[in-house]
């Protein structure tokens, strides 16, 4: 028995043994609270994490919920990632803003709190989106997310290649009281818009 058990240790390729690589923690961490509208009226919350590494790629990450109706309540996932344009190691300038590369199409994303809340999208429901990731989420896995997003460490992983090995990417500020605040005046009116008393999750 422990003959077959080292046989199939030597078998493993070297890199399933090794220990994953620790996360690229980001710098110049922002987190924003957007609002969505229409006709007057609110339909969508959602929060804006953006960052980036010490290798110089721009991460934005977007969660968001949305309650247009009992019938139209859905959440949203969306990554991107770019290069920073450098030249002589200085970002490159266009109209006073700094541009970017792409790294190629994102054909995996997900993301997990340190509370242990993971993004669950369902099979079909995420593709490659121009430059980036985009997912639908159940509206109460969206909803635990936001709620968790605020207040904990959550990390991203995303795969360039189809099958491919993934990068992952640690948000650990929190966010300021100011966006805090308009995330919980779009959710209360969010609440107040949906009309639908009975619904606990908004």
């Amino acid at each position: 028995m422990n003959y077959l058990i080292l046989l199939a240790s030597l078998l493993l390729p070297a890199h399933a043994l090794a220990d994953p690589p620790a996360p690229a923690v980001l710098q110049s961490q922002y987190l924003a609270a957007i609002e969505y509208a229409k006709g007057g009226g609110p339909t969508g919350c959602g929060l804006r994490a953006t960052g980036e590494t010490g290798t110089g790629l721009w991460v934005d990450v977007l969660l968001n919920v949305f309650a247009r109706g009992p019938g139209e309540r859905f959440g949203m996932f969306k990554v991107v990632v770019r290069k920073i344009n450098l030249r002589d190691g200085a970002p490159v300038l266009r109209g006073g803003r700094i541009t970017y590369l792409s790294i190629g199409k994102i054909h995996k994303a997900r993301m997990k709190t340190g509370s242990g809340t993971k993004t669950a999208i369902g099979e079909g429901l995420d593709s490659p989106h121009n430059d980036g990731y985009m997912a639908r989420l159940e509206f109460d896995n969206a909803i635990a997310l936001l709620a968790e997003m605020p207040q904990a460490d959550f990390r991203v992983a995303y795969s360039t290649e189809s099958g491919g090995p993934e990068e992952t990417i640690e948000f650990n500020r929190r966010i300021t009281p100011g966006e805090a605040s308009k995330l919980s005046a779009c959710m209360s009116k969010l609440r107040g818009a949906s009309g639908n008393r009975s619904d606990k999750a908004l």
